[in-house]
């Protein structure tokens, strides 16, 4: 696997690349990094050229120069597939990356050839019926300590959705890298309209949802709002980190959707 930096007008970009032929492009969740996309690239790499790059202000890109929303992300991801020559490519977001990745197709649909939203939805509103509560100080600036006490809040962070100490670990360093700042991440949509954007998709979509995720819990309301002509795939017991604990199954909802070059060029 590939390890690089690129030059943009904000400075630079951490990536991960692997494999050849028709590019996906993977866009990680809030206070995370490409490191959650590495084991599912090892599966996606042999049929596809799949790049992952860390956003701005999370794990080894520079930091971002502002507060970046949705909006911000999405233009300097067109900026990165521009720097690499990438003229149409597949994208893949989870979580936050899924909102990015669909600004990126409402915004330039002839530089996206299909879309996945993973762990995708929005806050439901109190007429809505549908229970959701956001964990207690998740998204709050984490202040650095000298006793460092606040590696025990990271840890306590990346934990409150489970999973064993490896992937724990995991978590915990891609919150050491953001920093103080990370958390800026958590609130990129804000101001963003999920539910008015959802329908204004044009490309062939996939939303993967996963049972244990906790924005599982909107997914008729999705269903929904999403296009005509959307594929939904439902992973039972798919965990929040589903690319880092289930890599087999994230990437195989991907290849089903995309289906494998080779099967397309033979048509």
């Amino acid at each position: 696997m590939k390890r690089a930096f690129i030059d943009l007008p904000e400075g630079q970009i951490f990536y991960r690349e692997e494999g050849e032929g028709e590019p996906i492009i993977l866009l990680h969740m809030a206070v995370a990094s490409s490191d959650e996309f590495v084991r599912p690239m090892h599966i996606l790499a042999k049929s596809y050229r799949t790049i992952a790059p860390d956003f701005f202000g999370a794990g080894d890109s520079d930091p971002s120069p502002y507060p970046f929303k949705i909006m911000d992300h999405a233009r300097t991801m067109i900026s990165f597939m521009d720097a690499l020559g990438i003229k149409k490519a597949n994208i893949v977001g989870h979580h936050l990356g899924s909102s990015v990745g669909m600004e990126i197709q409402i915004g330039w649909p002839q530089r996206v050839n299909k879309l996945v939203l993973s762990g995708f939805g929005y806050f439901p509103e109190p007429g809505e019926g549908v229970p959701f509560k956001e964990p207690q100080n998740f998204t709050t600036a984490v202040e650095i300590k000298p006793d460092g006490s606040h590696l025990m809040e990271w840890w306590r962070r990346a934990g409150i959705w489970g999973g064993a100490p490896d992937i724990l670990e995991e978590r915990v360093l891609e919150y050491i890298k953001a920093g103080p700042k990370g958390e800026e991440s958590h609130h990129a949509t804000e101001g963003y309209n999920t539910k008015a954007r959802l329908p204004l998709i044009t490309s062939p979509l996939m939303i993967m949802f996963q049972t244990e995720d906790p924005f599982y819990c909107v997914a008729e309301g999705v269903k929904k709002l999403a296009p005509k002509g959307t594929k939904f795939t439902t992973i039972e017991n798919g965990h929040i980190y589903i690319d880092r604990i289930q890599p087999e199954k994230f990437a195989g909802a991907i290849l089903d959707f995309l289906g494998a070059p080779e099967k397309r060029d033979k048509k």
